[in-house]
């Protein structure tokens, strides 16, 4: 672009440069797809290892399975069901064969309802 500029009757050209505007994309204009990827790739498992480390990892206990095996007594019976009290909720046992007040060695997984397997305790 080129301007006329007059100084003392004289008209003087001056050329004036400047870089062409890319958009206003500042920073994220000149990184590459594969490195912006990257970036989000990063702060997305950053942002998912601090939501495990806020809940206490609950992930883990999806994944890994922690079996429980205790004994306990039977505190319901109603027709063939019966219930037993475990810490975290009470659990069912269908098909029961059992009476109320009989100790029965139980294995469940944690942070699931079913029991998995179920005897008498002798």
């Amino acid at each position: 672009m080129v301007r006329f500029f007059r100084t003392n009757d004289v008209k003087t050209a001056y050329i004036m440069s400047y870089e062409p505007d890319d958009g206003g994309g500042g920073m994220f204009a000149r990184t590459s797809g594969k490195r912006l990827a990257i970036l989000f790739g990063l702060a997305f498992f950053g942002a998912f290892m601090l939501i495990q480390v806020v809940q206490g990892f609950p992930l883990r206990d999806i994944l890994i399975r922690e079996k429980i095996t205790e004994e306990r007594a039977i505190a319901i019976k109603q027709g063939d069901l019966c219930v037993i009290d475990t810490p975290d909720h009470p659990r069912e046992i269908k098909n029961c064969p059992y009476n109320v007040g009989d100790r029965v060695i139980v294995t469940y997984s944690k942070n699931n309802a079913a029991i998995e397997a179920h005897r008498l305790a002798g």
